[in-house]
């Protein structure tokens, strides 16, 4: 078992037990979505990933999904106009496809990691993390921004939307070396608002180690217990239906 520190990684800044030698489970791969599934209820990831049945998230996904495209496609210079989907944030969108024309901008970054968080390809045989995000604004050698879009409701999901956050900034640390200042920005596309961080390499590394842990719990596994309640079953669809997949929704 490795230990890598601060003094021989500058990218962390401390302790964290790499763990190469623990046999992975069943789900060898993480990211933040399914880290919160599996943290919700290990038997939901089970489904998803080990099952490999894929679950309807219904049109408000879809929607989210067709959103992400308009704005990709703008930024590259692909639509002439602005969707109005899109027109709460007008100038941003209008200063990141100047940005992308300057070479500045890169768009739905797939980042690969390894357990040791040495970069890797998205679907490389030794991938352990993945962080898929929308827009990486690389200001100057020293400082970059993280953009992430999201459709739909703002209030209730700013706790989880900080901690996706998070981690992007701790990505964009490992993904760069030279990175000492990151800002992390949420875009509330349907609201025109905003929760943006700004994290130094030591503050957001400080938090490396409990998310190594968790994400070690997750990919290490070999049981996936169901944790039924009402409020994971209600967005649960392996529970509905007439045939489900899960015994024991609460429906």
């Amino acid at each position: 078992m490795e230990n890598l520190t601060q003094p021989n990684r500058p990218d962390l800044i401390s302790t964290v037990e790499v763990t190469e030698d623990l046999e992975l489970g069943d789900i060898p791969a993480w990211s933040y979505s399914a880290l919160k599934t599996f943290e919700a209820c290990a038997y939901r990831s089970y489904i998803a990933k080990v099952k490999r049945i894929q679950e309807d998230f219904g049109p408000a996904a879809a929607r989210g999904t067709a959103i992400h495209e308009q704005a990709e496609n703008y930024v590259q210079g692909k639509l002439p106009e602005l969707p109005d989907t899109l027109k709460k944030f007008t100038s941003q969108f209008e200063r990141l496809r100047e940005l992308f024309i300057d070479a500045k901008v890169e768009l739905e970054g797939d980042w690969g990691f390894t357990r040791a968080w040495e970069t890797c390809d998205w679907m490389a045989p030794d991938v352990w993390a993945r962080i898929k995000l929308d827009a990486f604004v690389h200001q100057d050698d020293t400082s970059a921004r993280v953009i992430d879009y999201k459709t739909g409701k703002q209030i209730g999901n700013e706790i989880a939307h900080s901690q996706q956050a998070l981690i992007y900034a701790i990505g964009s640390f490992f993904r760069y070396p030279l990175l000492e200042f990151v800002k992390t920005e949420i875009w509330y596309l349907d609201h025109g608002t905003t929760l943006e961080q700004t994290y130094t390499r030591d503050e957001a590394m400080i938090f490396m180690p409990k998310l190594h842990e968790r994400a070690i719990n997750m990919t290490t596994a070999v049981e996936f217990p169901p944790n039924p309640s009402t409020y994971n079953c209600k967005w649960c669809t392996y529970g509905k239906g007439l045939d489900p997949h899960c015994q024991w929704a609460i429906t």
